[in-house]
């Protein structure tokens, strides 16, 4: 198989649940490679979610949508950014020292803070895509997912990794450089040009997002992690839903 298809399967088996993992390289070397993909494979995504959505706009009261663009989101990802949230709310809600959170952040069991992050970003991802007309829900599902990917490089390049010793996420992590970071920006705007518009004000409210996400983790934790760069994937998909409604909502 051609290495960039290769590349492009190791980015899906990694991000998804789609089986293409028999053409995928397993090296994490590769998969810091295949990282400039991960844009694309949000756009996968996003086609997939608002295929859903779109048959049940066919078939369904309309409020029945926007849900199902999120519940067919999640198993096609099999809730691995919502995961990420999860753990990095128990962590940074219930640790003191950055050892702790760090600690906490490990353990698979879901903790009151990891509960209502998950209530608040999933509700508020849907309360803003049910306040969108059928074009402009395909269109924030577009934005959102490819940026929300996106949102992974520039964290993964500029902070260092949090957690000591051989940890499984960083190879991946230290292998993100400037070469990924501008492949898949560019990748990305390429993906979401014609939106127009909404595509700049996306774009800028992802950034801030990305900005201050990076801040904040730098502080708690000394970096990032494979778990905060979930959470900062679903808050940069939340921010650009609820651009898309603003956007809607004033013009």
């Amino acid at each position: 198989m051609i290495p960039l298809l290769r590349l492009f399967a190791t980015a899906v088996t990694f991000l998804t649940r789609l089986p293409l993992a028999r053409w995928s390289y397993a090296e994490p070397e590769r998969l810091a490679q295949a990282s400039v993909f991960f844009p694309l494979v949000g756009a996968v995504v996003a086609a997939i979610a608002a295929g859903a959505a779109w048959l049940s706009l066919q078939l369904l009261p309309p409020a029945l949508a926007p849900w199902c663009a999120l519940a067919t989101a999640i198993a096609v990802t099999g809730g691995f950014h919502e995961d990420g949230l999860a753990d990095t709310a128990d962590g940074l809600g219930g640790g003191f020292s950055r050892e702790r959170k760090l600690e906490i952040m490990r353990d698979s069991r879901i903790g009151s803070y990891a509960g209502l992050a998950l209530i608040v970003v999933l509700g508020g991802k849907y309360l803003a895509l049910a306040q969108l007309s059928p074009a402009n829900l395909f269109l924030a599902l577009g934005l959102g997912h490819v940026l929300a990917r996106w949102s992974v490089l520039p964290l993964a390049a500029l902070l260092p990794y949090a957690r000591e010793g051989a940890a499984a996420n960083k190879p991946v992590a230290d292998g993100i450089g400037a070469r990924q970071v501008i492949a898949a920006t560019l990748l990305s705007a390429a993906l979401v040009a014609a939106a127009g518009w909404l595509a700049v004000l996306a774009a800028l409210v992802s950034l801030i997002v990305v900005a201050l996400a990076g801040l904040y983790f730098r502080r708690q934790l000394g970096g990032i992690t494979g778990d905060t760069l979930g959470a900062a994937n679903q808050f940069v998909e939340l921010a650009c839903y609820l651009a898309v409604a603003g956007a809607q909502r004033w013009t």
